[in-house]
């Protein structure tokens, strides 16, 4: 029998009982239709996991009991960072649903200048809070005990600043010179990736992007559309982690 996974941050803490919130009580009474006495493995999204009996189930309340001891997942020794745009609402959680289910430590999520109408004047923490629902789904299904962080940042600029100082730093630009390749990444560094809006970046991003010494790179011949491309050079990043 298929054992079922929710989240919880509360499956690591001191007590054995702990009641779920809405949104997982939902999805296990509406969605799934478990009973009482069934086991569910529940993750806090820090890397924690643990068996978990159903105790109590009463319209949209959920409470669990451990029912075994907390595994501890190791923390990734190289992580991948994404700095990319809000785009279109419905690319935009495409996006992120598949950089997910790839593996991304990290997004960074700024507003472009050259932003696309259609969201200009959206709220954006809104778009935010339904990336996280989204982020909690997919490491539910691709059994990830680590939830990918995500901060909203108001320009590229609040974006770069944000990158370890240690990381490599490469931007993906239709107009680069040099193509990308995976054998510049090294066998030690982490990774954080730029990619910019459906109408690119503005001149002003692009200083930005050149006062910071990061590297300028270009994916090949084909354009890809904005949500495409930091998929296709993740997908090439965690490769070389030996991570897909």
């Amino acid at each position: 029998m298929r054992i079922h996974r929710v989240y919880c941050k509360s499956v690591s803490g001191p007590n054995m009982k702990f009641a779920l919130d809405n949104i997982q009580s939902h999805h296990l009474i509406k969605a799934l239709r478990l009973k009482e006495g069934r086991v569910v493995e529940v993750f806090d999204g820090n890397g924690s996991s643990a068996s978990c009996e159903i105790v109590l189930l009463n319209n949209n309340k959920c409470e669990l009991k451990r029912i075994s001891d907390v595994n501890k997942d190791y923390e990734p020794h190289r992580t991948l960072t994404n700095i990319i745009p809000f785009i279109k609402t419905n690319n935009f959680n495409y996006m992120i649903q598949k950089l997910s289910e790839i593996g991304v430590n990290k997004f960074i999520i700024y507003k472009p200048e050259l932003c696309d109408q259609s969201i200009a004047k959206k709220d954006l923490e809104k778009i935010i809070q339904k990336s996280k629902d989204i982020i909690i789904n997919v490491c539910k299904q691709s059994g990830n005990n680590f939830l990918p962080q995500i901060i909203h940042t108001r320009n590229l600029d609040e974006a770069i600043n944000l990158i370890e100082d240690d990381n490599n730093k490469y931007v993906f630009d239709t107009d680069a010179e040099k193509y990308f390749s995976f054998e510049e990444l090294g066998s030690t560094s982490s990774i954080t990736t730029i990619t910019g809006p459906e109408s690119g970046f503005s001149e002003k991003e692009l200083d930005s992007i050149k006062k910071n010494n990061i590297e300028i790179r270009y994916l090949g011949e084909n354009i890809l559309k904005a949500e495409t491309a930091p998929i296709f050079v993740s997908s090439i990043v965690k490769n070389h982690f030996g991570k897909i």
